[in-house]
């Protein structure tokens, strides 16, 4: 018997239950392209842009995977 817990997942990146931030900002960055494209409400982009910096600024602090719960 160890000492630590075993895990749910053999590797994180099989962990349903996170997200790679990088992914995230990947789509959402097609997402606001193609709003503004389309000129959806500038109320929507906003938001989305301001997730984006969220994003951007856990990422730029080291986080890779951002949790989804």
């Amino acid at each position: 018997m160890s000492m630590y817990i075993d895990t749910a997942y053999p590797d994180v990146t099989l962990d349903a239950r996170l997200a790679c931030i990088l992914k995230l900002m990947k789509a959402l960055q097609v997402q606001i392209e193609d709003a503004e494209w389309e000129g959806t409400a500038s109320q929507d982009v906003v938001s989305m842009r301001q997730q984006l910096s969220g994003l951007k600024d856990r990422h730029d602090d080291g986080a890779t995977y951002e949790p989804l719960f």
